[in-house]
């Protein structure tokens, strides 16, 4: 077996232990989780000064935001989320609380099509979901590799911020050339700064 294959077979031993922890955790927890999620928001320093926030509608298993979003849309922060519409590429799209998201075959909640569509050049910060993240910013997703592209069109100056249960962050994941890490990581409990 090779690096890459090693690399892989690690990614995907991770993907699966992640997602049995947070499949595992209870409904209570869950909405527990998202309001102690929306307080750390709220009070994040590297936002306080933000006009755009790339969120994302979470599925079933995430985490979900929609509380820490809707607290920094009162605050006058323009929201946007993101749509698949190709293989590694998402359309980000202006949402404001209480609009319609369609429901995709995998549980994922976009903008309609018919959303405006927002630019990557308008957004300040990114709020990132994931399956995995280390201490040190590595992000594990689903393996298609969205977000790493969607990252890669982003100025250097834009935070990008995981977004995860506790239960989902590792002293370290492996990684290849083609992984972005974020520049924070954030948990219900912890804010994890990375330093490069």
């Amino acid at each position: 077996m090779n690096a890459a294959e090693a690399t892989a077979r690690a990614k995907s031993e991770l993907r699966l232990k992640a997602r049995a922890a947070r499949r595992a955790l209870s409904p209570e927890e869950r909405a527990d989780a998202s309001t102690r999620i929306a307080r750390v928001v709220l009070s994040l320093p590297e936002l306080r000064d933000v006009s755009a926030v790339l969120a994302y509608g979470a599925m079933p298993e995430e985490l979900d935001p929609e509380l820490a979003i809707t607290g920094l849309f009162k605050r006058g922060v323009r929201l946007a989320l993101p749509r698949v519409i190709g293989p590694r590429k998402l359309q980000l799209h202006w949402w404001q609380p209480g609009e319609q998201l369609h429901v995709t075959g995998k549980g994922m909640r976009e903008p309609l099509p018919t959303a405006p569509v927002a630019s990557v050049t308008a957004i300040d910060a990114v709020l990132a979901p994931g399956v995995a993240y280390d201490r040190l910013g590595w992000r594990l997703g689903f393996g298609a590799g969205y977000y790493d592209a969607l990252f890669g069109e982003f100025d250097p100056s834009v935070m990008k911020i995981g977004v995860a249960f506790e239960e989902q962050v590792f002293p370290e994941l492996p990684h290849d050339e083609n992984d972005r890490p974020v520049d924070l990581v954030m948990t219900p409990r912890f804010v994890y700064r990375p330093r490069r």
